[in-house]
């Protein structure tokens, strides 16, 4: 059984290997298709189904496995482009704001790895924060160097808007440190804190 490996990719990558899978000689063997998001398991399992093939999808950690027992062999000139929808992202009207850089009280190193998973998690979620408050202690989450600025990128990718504190920037002489969002004052950040349809303190 061939396998395609589409772990990682968006679409239409996921199509396009597929779709060169069923291109190369005697596919009838089968092909196991590995992908790891929602939303190209939809597109691929569509795009299959149309061609006149069987899928069984089966899900193991955290990975989906699309079945083709007896693949169809496919045409160069079938185009795997109108399969490609991304589904649009649920937007919401929640703020996070978090006021230190450790979750909870009691050891310190608890904290802080509870906050890495809290901050980590957040890209995964399937509603996204409108925004995301850094305030007191909090700003050292954003700053370079910190374990979750990665996730706080992904975040801003996705049009979450960051604000962080820039009194504690200043207090904690850490403003030239900053490596993600927007340096912002106590007015913006109490405007985003009222006008949310709910208010998530870690």
């Amino acid at each position: 059984m061939k396998t395609v490996d589409a772990r990682g990719k968006v679409c239409p990558v996921p199509l396009i290997m597929t779709k060169k899978a069923l291109m190369e000689p005697d596919p009838a063997n089968g092909i196991l298709v590995l992908i790891d998001n929602e939303t190209s398991v939809k597109n691929v399992t569509r795009f299959l189904q149309d061609n006149g093939m069987k899928v069984q999808t089966e899900l193991k950690d955290a990975v989906f496995h699309l079945f083709v027992n007896k693949p169809e062999r496919i045409s160069e000139n079938v185009q795997v482009e109108e399969y490609c929808q991304v589904e649009t992202p649920v937007k919401s009207n929640v703020v996070v704001a978090i006021q230190r850089n450790r979750l909870g009280d009691g050891a310190e190193e608890l904290g802080s790895i509870l906050m890495k998973a809290f901050v980590n998690t957040l890209p995964e979620i399937s509603v996204s924060p409108k925004t995301v408050v850094f305030l007191n202690s909090g700003v050292y989450l954003a700053l370079n160097g910190s374990p979750v600025i990665e996730s706080l990128k992904k975040l801003e990718e996705r049009k979450v808007e960051i604000l962080v504190c820039g009194t504690c920037l200043d207090y904690y002489e850490q403003k030239q440190n900053l490596g993600v969002g927007k340096v912002s004052n106590m007015y913006d950040i109490l405007e985003r804190l009222t006008q949310a349809s709910s208010v998530i303190y870690p």
